[in-house]
């Protein structure tokens, strides 16, 4: 009976924690009461708890007592970030990704203002010569993986690769448009860009802030990305692409 009421503590506690977000950064022990169904001496009694270990702290507005998370939660939260390592955490996906397409897929990282191929599972329909590798790096304005990413890139960053890519006004306004449009599908598709006979989608991997660590990438024979088999590869794409997101602290929807 001991253990259960541990337990049962705990998972009041995590109850509360997961009250606060960007849009409820500070709540009174009445708004967590009430959303909680915990009674007050309850609530109160935990939050007590969790103030002393440095979970959450009290603050005052105008003399009303209000709770926010505090410093102990921001060092964890750093703690799991670091130990986050995108490459072991997308393999899985990529050759899941693979299995179902039977294609090349490819992780994708923006360094530099480029974008870098840094782990690749190959398919059954590989053309060596028109292949992207491990270690290939292309612009940022090309390619499905690429081009996922920045779609999704700040504004900041955004213009900051525009510069970089030295383009002129007409070539930023249809890149730029072919951006929303990617924003707006949630995944992008590249044909004969880097090779003629060669065609690639790309999705991006976003963290807990929203903010793209990366992209997945499904390339190959440009044939194979008709029109009868581009919605069971964005279906493919996209779910991989989703759900390793969520391993990174992603809650939202990609498409906008």
């Amino acid at each position: 009976m001991h253990d259960k009421s541990i337990v049962q503590s705990v998972e009041k506690a995590a109850a509360i924690l997961r009250l606060f977000s960007k849009k409820d950064p500070k709540l009174t022990l009445s708004e967590i009461s009430k959303r909680t169904s915990f009674n007050k001496t309850t609530a109160l009694r935990l939050c007590n708890t969790l103030e002393k270990v440095g979970f959450i702290e009290k603050v005052y507005s105008s003399s009303t007592p209000y709770y926010r998370l505090g410093i102990e939660l921001f060092k964890i939260g750093s703690a799991i970030l670091h130990s986050l390592d995108i490459t072991s955490r997308a393999k899985p996906h990529l050759k899941r990704i693979t299995e179902l397409t039977g294609d090349n897929s490819y992780l994708f990282i923006e360094k530099n203002n480029l974008a870098h191929c840094i782990d690749t599972v190959k398919g059954d329909y590989l053309v060596r010569d028109t292949t992207t590798e491990l270690g290939d790096t292309y612009n940022l304005n090309q390619g499905g993986g690429p081009l996922a990413m920045l779609a999704f890139l700040d504004n900041k960053k955004k213009f900051e690769v525009f510069n970089a890519l030295n383009l002129s006004n007409e070539e930023v306004r249809k890149l730029d448009d072919r951006l929303d449009q990617i924003r707006a599908k949630g995944y992008s598709i590249s044909r004969g860009e880097i090779y003629r006979s060669a065609a690639a989608m790309g999705a991006p991997i976003l963290d807990f802030q929203g903010n793209v660590i990366g992209a997945l990438s499904v390339g190959g024979i440009i044939d194979r990305f008709s029109d009868e088999r581009m919605p069971h590869i964005v279906e493919v794409l996209t779910n991989a692409t989703e759900e390793l997101s969520r391993e990174f602290g992603w809650e939202g929807k990609v498409v906008q």
